[in-house]
C-alpha cells in the first residue's frame, strides 16, 4: 500500500485519508454519511456500506485526499484515459489523469489520479490547495485566458508531469485538456506554464507577475 495518509481498514476495503490534502469538499460525507461522518471517531467506517459504493464515493473526492484499496479482489481505482485540468471559480486547479508532481531536479513528489493544486498563492501546503483561497479573498471566475499551450494531438496518451518552478509557475508537460470552470471551453495542449501566485492577468497562464509580487514557493 502506498503512503497516502492514515488507513482505515474494513473487512473488504481499506480507505486511505490524507488530511493535508483535504479541503472539505464534502463529497464523501454527502455521498455516504454512514461511512464518512466528521462528527464521529473514527470518522470513517469502511464496513458501513458495500465496497463498490465506497469506492465510487472515494472516486468523487476532487483532491485525492481519499483513496481506497480493495481486499476482496474488487477492481482497483481506474486511471483515466485522458488527462484533464479544470479551473474552479475562486479556487484551485483540479487535475485528473496520470499525474506526476515533481521538483525542478526531477524528484517526483507524487503520482496520483486526482490532485488539487493551489493557484491563489496562499496555501500553506504548496503546491497543493489547502482551502486558504477563501481566507485570502482570491477571486477568479475560472475562465480561460489567451491560450499559451503548445498544441498536441487530442488523441495523444501519456502522463502529465507538473514541475514546480521555484518561486514561479507550474510547468506542465504532457498531453492534457485545460478546461474552464464551466466546462464549456477547453484547450488541448502538451506543455505550458500555469500561474500559481494568483497575480497573473492572463489566468490560468503565467505572465511573469510572480516576479513583480515577490512570490516565494518551493
Amino acid at each position: 500500500m502506498s503512503d497516502r495518509g492514515r488507513a482505515y481498514p474494513g473487512q473488504t476495503i481499506v480507505v486511505q485519508y490524507d488530511v493535508k490534502r483535504c479541503i472539505h469538499a464534502a463529497e464523501c460525507a454527502k455521498g455516504l454519511p454512514a461511512v464518512f461522518d466528521p462528527n464521529r471517531q473514527p470518522w470513517i467506517d469502511p464496513d458501513a456500506a458495500s465496497p463498490d459504493d465506497i469506492a465510487a464515493i472515494v472516486m468523487r473526492c476532487p483532491t485525492g485526499a481519499l483513496h481506497f484499496e480493495r481486499t476482496d479482489g474488487g477492481a482497483a481505482e481506474p486511471v483515466p484515459d485522458r488527462n484533464r485540468t479544470t479551473l474552479s471559480a475562486d479556487g484551485p486547479l483540479y487535475l485528473r489523469g496520470q499525474i506526476e508532481i515533481a521538483r525542478m531536479d526531477g524528484t517526483v513528489l507524487l503520482h496520483d489520479t486526482r490532485v488539487a493544486l493551489c493557484r491563489c498563492g496562499a496555501s500553506q501546503n504548496k503546491p497543493f490547495c489547502d482551502g486558504n483561497h477563501a481566507m485570502a479573498g482570491f477571486t477568479d471566475p475560472g475562465q480561460l485566458g489567451t491560450n499559451q499551450l503548445k498544441p498536441v494531438d487530442p488523441m495523444a496518451a501519456g502522463a502529465l508531469r507538473v514541475t514546480l518552478a521555484p518561486n514561479g509557475p507550474l510547468l506542465v508537460d504532457g498531453p492534457f485538456e485545460l478546461c474552464a470552470a464551466t466546462g464549456a471551453e477547453c484547450y488541448a495542449g502538451s506543455s505550458g506554464a500555469l500561474c500559481r501566485c494568483g497575480a497573473s492577468q492572463n489566468k490560468p497562464f503565467c505572465d511573469g507577475s510572480h516576479k513583480a509580487i515577490g512570490f516565494v514557493a518551493e
